[in-house]
């Protein structure tokens, strides 16, 4: 039996909810909808729930720290259960990815990306599986945070219901068929 951290990273609360940077709560969001997991409790700053998919252990969190310290809440549920950092699955918005497109890494940086970014330094590791999600790039050089702050148009949110009705594929793909299998998949085939 394995356990893995599957992780969507965002900011808490309602005036947050629909933000392009919270598409990570949001396919979370959808993917425990699919596999009619538990309801989430409040566990290592989070919203926390737990999946069993045949042998494995999923442990699923929405960090409730804000984005740019959402590494306190992995690294404190990862610690207690233990998870390796190659057994994390992080679902994170990109604003170098063209909206409604998709790259799933092996490892890597930051790449500016806060949330990103305390993961690593939380963790000690950057060898974590990324789900990164294309959510574009402003269009008149307004203020990134404005724009990452910004609600989703209703067109932009229609976009992105391919990733959406495919996350819980994806997931297992990743789980049951490994890394390369899953890159060699979805990367730039959900356009």
């Amino acid at each position: 039996m394995k356990n893995y951290l599957l992780v969507g990273l965002g900011n808490p609360g309602i005036k947050y909810e629909r933000n392009r940077h919270n598409i990570g709560f949001c396919l979370i969001d959808y993917f425990t909808s699919q596999i009619n997991s538990e309801d989430y409790i409040d566990k290592f700053n989070s919203k926390y729930t737990l999946v069993r998919l045949n042998d494995n252990k999923i442990h699923i969190i929405k960090p409730q720290t804000y984005m740019n310290r959402s590494g306190v809440s992995v690294r404190n549920c990862k610690d207690f259960f233990k998870i390796a950092p190659n057994n994390i699955i992080v679902v994170y918005d990109d604003m170098d990815l063209a909206l409604g497109s998709l790259k799933i890494k092996s490892s890597g940086g930051s790449a500016g990306h806060n949330g990103i970014k305390s993961l690593i330094d939380e963790i000690g590791s950057n060898n974590f599986v990324r789900i990164r999600i294309g959510i574009g790039k402003p269009l008149n050089k307004e203020n990134v945070n404005n724009y990452v702050l910004s609600n989703f148009k209703k067109d932009e949110f229609e976009a992105l219901s391919r990733i959406k009705n495919r996350i819980e594929e994806i997931i297992k793909d990743i789980i049951f068929e490994g890394i390369i299998f899953a890159m060699n998949k979805f990367n730039s085939k959900i356009q």
